[in-house]
């Protein structure tokens, strides 16, 4: 693959909220208490707080490197929400929550392809109400919610599909299909979202730029990220038409570095970060190493471990690391347990207790028989 179609992949740019990667006790420690408190609660309060717990246990195994288990973790949420019935909308959402997580762990393992089959998979069979295989289990949703709920459930997956389902796409360099499956769902606005991104670059992938540019220009842009993105695609354009980008680069490189940080857009800003660093040249090149040394400083200052994955993943922006910075992002890198392959025996314990904790909560509010099953740990 070229420069421009590895630089291409981190597209879309979407200024989405993300969990941050805490210390992985700390993290640890909040999907405790969310259980916690989930147990405390009484009526319909304590389903959200007790899903959220049971995510982000997935979230952290699948973090520290342990598939097998945020898979099993995924399945038995699953099971526990969909055993009631009729779920009702708001309950079919938490049960189908963890099948969607199944869908991320392939993007994050880079089987983009098998991540959108699953996605389209599921959308269309909570849509026609029948049964399917995913993830290698078979599933029912034959009776899953009345008329109007079902309308409401369709309404989510569909945001999710043409979400999760595009980014798998673009993921796997498939940038005819992502825009393919983005005009099937109506998913182009005017606004320089998921589906808008896609409908650039794969006119720039596919060697028509100035079609690309033609879409670009014709996009409502208002927000400061989005002139931000936009930005990175006009010097997309110009580098797949071999103009000059000069004028371009620094306007780019202006925008981003304009832009204030907020903690919950850290992978955001991370992305796209390095996308206005390759596509100004490098960090040998004067406007790059600005956006370099933002970059770097911001990721320092947070301690967090996405955010110190990303930098030393990246080889300029290594090679550039002052000595402390080095130790600083791979202090946060360990602490949050980032592909360790293994998480220390005390806080599995405090993790799977958790997680039954939640089980248990969401099983008495649903009224429904608890078991007790023993995920798979490897």
């Amino acid at each position: 693959m070229d420069t421009l179609g590895r630089i291409a992949q981190r597209f879309p740019l979407v200024a989405r909220a993300r969990p941050t990667c805490q210390p992985l006790d700390v993290r640890i420690r909040e999907v405790r208490e969310l259980a916690r408190t989930a147990a405390g609660q009484t009526g319909t309060d304590r389903l959200p707080l007790a899903a959220a717990a049971h995510n982000k246990a997935a979230l952290i195994a699948s973090d520290c490197g342990l598939p097998d288990l945020a898979r099993s973790l995924c399945w038995q949420q699953y099971n526990v929400y969909l055993r009631a019935r009729p779920p009702g909308a708001q309950t079919a959402r938490y049960a189908l929550e963890p099948v969607v997580n199944l869908a991320r762990l392939r993007i994050r393992g880079g089987d983009g392809d098998g991540a959108y089959q699953l996605l389209d998979t599921l959308y269309q069979t909570v849509r026609s109400r029948t049964d399917a295989v995913i993830d290698g289990t078979p599933v029912s949703f034959r009776d899953l919610t009345g008329s109007e709920e079902h309308r409401t459930l369709c309404q989510w997956l569909w945001t999710v599909l043409l979400a999760d389902g595009t980014r798998a796409l673009a993921s796997a360099g498939r940038w005819d299909e992502a825009l393919a499956h983005t005009e099937q769902h109506s998913g182009i606005g005017r606004r320089l979202l998921d589906g808008r991104q896609v409908a650039v670059v794969a006119r720039c992938v596919a060697g028509d730029p100035a079609s690309a540019c033609t879409v670009l220009e014709d996009s409502a842009i208002s927000a400061p990220w989005e002139q931000s993105v936009a930005a990175c695609l006009t010097v997309l354009c110009l580098a797949s038409s071999a103009r000059p980008a000069s004028s371009a680069i620094a306007a780019m490189v202006e925008h981003y570095l304009g832009l204030t940080p907020a903690p919950e857009l850290l992978v955001f800003r991370g992305r796209l970060g390095l996308t206005v660093i390759d596509l100004a040249g490098g960090v040998e090149q004067p406007d790059a190493a600005q956006a370099a040394s933002r970059l770097v400083g911001e990721a320092v200052a947070a301690g967090d471990g996405y955010a110190a994955r990303d930098v030393l993943a990246h080889d300029g922006c290594r090679a550039r690391l002052a000595s402390a910075e080095e130790q600083a992002l791979s202090a946060s890198m360990q602490s949050s347990g980032l592909g360790r392959g293994a998480i220390p025996a005390d806080l599995m314990a405090d993790l799977l207790s958790a997680v039954e904790m939640s089980q248990a909560a969401a099983a008495r509010n649903l009224a429904i028989p608890h078991s007790r099953p023993v995920p798979v740990v490897g």
